[in-house]
């Protein structure tokens, strides 16, 4: 092979790895762009960043993709424009939560809403959007999953469920709808104890008093 032949060779790879460097930089240039739009809530960038190819489903430093900093920052625009971009719906970050889990937890009714009717999984195994919306006693979002079938007694992966969460929370309207809607008081967490162990631990007396009551009229 002539030392000409070997050096144009050299040259194109040269080139096609020059190409393929400033195509990668470009591209993580956008996707970067991208998160500083959203963290800045510049909805036109981001519209604008979408359309050129940013990936919607491209996640921050600390593992939240941009449709879950929407449910964080209870941004229902920006997660209408991810949703139209095509954004994954059930992503998990490094605790195992979802867009529609934060959400839930946020009281983010009409996103909980948008999230499943998308297609969003609330029945999934382990912490689910039911238990996250029991935490924060949000009654709105309680009746939505119900209607949509979650399963009103899953449980955690350590045993928790929804009833106990709003008994934490010392949220007596969510707990009362719990109950009436056949949540069961008598399911027990990993370490043996149940929703009325919880109201006394944490000195709820009204619910104590509501979760004896509703065990006497059984």
């Amino acid at each position: 092979m002539s030392c000409l032949l070997v050096k144009s060779r050299f040259l194109m790879f040269l080139m096609a790895a020059l190409i393929f460097g400033q195509a990668f930089n470009a591209r993580a240039g956008i996707q970067e762009d991208l998160l500083w739009a959203i963290e800045n809530n510049k909805l036109w960038d981001v519209t604008e960043l979408l359309k050129k190819g940013a990936n919607p489903d491209i996640p921050n430093q600390d593992g939240y993709t941009p449709l879950m900093i929407a449910a964080q920052t209870k941004n229902l625009q920006l997660a209408r424009v991810l949703l139209d971009a095509g954004a994954k719906l059930d992503t998990r970050n490094k605790f195992g939560e979802t867009a529609i889990m934060l959400a839930s937890y946020h009281g983010q009714t009409e996103l909980v809403r948008q999230l499943y009717i998308k297609g969003a999984e609330i029945n999934h195994h382990g912490w689910n959007p039911l238990i996250y919306a029991a935490s924060g006693g949000h009654l709105d979002i309680l009746r939505l999953l119900l209607t949509g079938e979650a399963d009103i007694n899953s449980t955690s992966d350590n045993g928790t469920t929804a009833l106990m969460m709003a008994v934490r929370g010392n949220h007596v309207d969510a707990v009362t709808f719990l109950l009436s809607n056949g949540a069961s008081p008598a399911i027990r967490n990993e370490h043996g104890d149940n929703a009325l162990n919880w109201a006394q631990k944490q000195n709820h007396q009204t619910l104590v008093e509501l979760l004896k009551k509703h065990e006497l009229s059984r």
